[in-house]
C-alpha cells in the first residue's frame, strides 16, 4: 500500500515547498513547491483592501498551515492514497541580515520548521500513535541574491512517530529565480532542488544513499487584482530525476533516471475578511496530475498516471 521506504510526499516536492515558504514569509516554501500546495501567498494589495497591511516589521516571522489531500506522494513515490490525509505544518524565520553585500546579498534568514502527515489508514503502523505517520524537522539557511534569486541549504530529518520507519536524514540545496522583470506576465519562476541522502534512503531499505534533482516552474497570473479578494492562478510544473542511485531497485537493480512529471492547476485567495492585525490568511486549492516512471508505477499499484487534489488554509505574520 505504501512506498518501500521513508515516505512519499505530494505530487510536488514537499521539502522544496516547505523550504521556500519558511524563507519567504516564513513557511511553506523556504520554498511551495513546489511551490506545491501549502505555500503562503503574499496576500492582497494594501491599497485595495479594507484593512491595513500586517504590522510585523520585526526580525522574527511565523507561519502555520493545514492541508487536506486525496493522496500522499514523495517525489513520485506512493505513500498513501486511501482514507483521510491531514498535513499540518508550521515554522519560524529569523531575519539575520538585510541589505548586505553591496547589492549582491539582499537578505540572510534562518528558518526552523515542522511538517506532518496524519492518516486515518494507520499506514504501516507498528506502535502508537498509529495515525501520526510522519513528522519532519527542517532547519534552513536562505540567502537572497541580486534581487531576483534565492538560494537555500536545508537539513531535513524525516521521522515516523508510528514506528513504520527509522529516521531518514537529507541535505537539500534549493535555488529559485524570479524572472518577472524579464518576462513579465510570462514569468516561469523556475527552481531547482538537489537532495543528498546522508542517512537511509527514500526508495528501498537496502539501497545506498542517492542524489535527487527536481526542476520546476510556476507561471502564475492574478485576476481581479483591484478587488478585495484577488484570485491567483498558477500552473506548477515539475520533473523529478535520479542523479545518482535515487530510484535504484536495490542491489543489482538498475537506477532509473526519470522518476515523475507533475503538472497542476492551483488557485489561492487572501481571506481579507480577517483583519491584518491577525496576520495574513490565505485559502488555496489545487489539482495535480502525476506521470510516473515504470518503477514508480509499480509502487503505485500499477497506475502510471494519477490525480491528486489538495485544499488548505495558511497563516503568516
Amino acid at each position: 500500500m505504501f512506498a518501500t521506504h521513508p515516505r512519499a510526499r505530494g505530487a510536488l516536492c514537499k521539502s522544496l515547498a516547505l523550504t521556500m515558504c519558511l524563507a519567504a514569509t516564513p513557511l511553506a516554501a523556504w520554498g511551495e513547491e513546489p511551490a506545491p500546495a501549502g505555500t503562503v501567498e503574499a496576500g492582497s494589495d494594501a491599497g485595495t483592501t479594507a484593512e491595513p497591511p500586517a504590522t510585523n516589521n520585526g526580525k522574527v516571522a511565523f507561519s502555520i498551515g493545514s492541508d487536506f489531500t486525496t493522496a500522499y506522494f514523495f517525489r513520485g513515490i506512493l505513500q498513501e492514497r486511501d482514507g483521510f490525509i491531514w498535513q499540518p505544518y508550521g515554522g519560524v524565520t529569523f531575519k539575520l541580515a538585510e541589505n548586505v553585500g553591496y547589492g549582491v546579498i539582499d537578505n540572510i534568514d534562518l528558518s526552523l520548521g515542522s511538517w506532518n502527515s496524519i492518516q486515518s489508514n494507520q499506514t504501516g503502523a507498528i506502535s502508537a500513535p498509529v495515525n501520526w505517520y510522519e513528522s519532519d524537522v527542517l532547519v534552513g539557511l536562505t540567502m537572497g541574491l541580486w534581487g531576483f534569486m534565492s538560494t537555500n541549504l536545508t537539513y531535513a530529518a524525516y521521522t515516523f512517530p508510528n514506528g513504520v520507519y527509522s529516521v531518514t536524514q537529507e541535505l537539500d540545496w534549493t535555488t529559485t529565480f524570479n524572472d518577472s522583470e524579464l518576462l513579465g506576465p510570462f514569468a516561469l519562476n523556475p527552481s531547482v532542488l538537489f537532495a543528498f541522502e546522508v542517512d537511509s534512503t527514500a526508495f528501498g531499505d537496502v539501497n545506498q544513499e542517492g542524489i535527487f534533482v527536481g526542476i520546476g516552474g510556476k507561471p502564475s497570473m492574478v485576476l481581479f487584482e483591484e478587488d478585495e479578494y484577488p484570485l491567483t492562478l498558477a500552473l506548477p510544473l515539475s520533473v523529478g530525476l535520479s542523479l545518482d542511485n535515487y530510484y535504484d531497485e536495490g542491489p543489482g537493480g538498475r537506477d532509473q533516471t526519470f522518476g515523475y512529471f507533475d503538472v497542476g492547476l492551483a488557485a489561492s485567495v487572501p481571506l481579507a475578511f480577517i483583519s491584518s492585525d491577525y496576520g495574513t490568511w490565505t485559502a488555496s486549492a489545487s489539482v495535480d496530475y502525476l506521470a510516473l516512471s515504470a518503477t514508480l508505477a509499480d509502487v503505485n499499484r500499477g497506475d502510471g498516471g494519477f490525480f491528486v487534489g489538495k485544499a488548505g488554509v495558511a497563516f503568516s505574520y
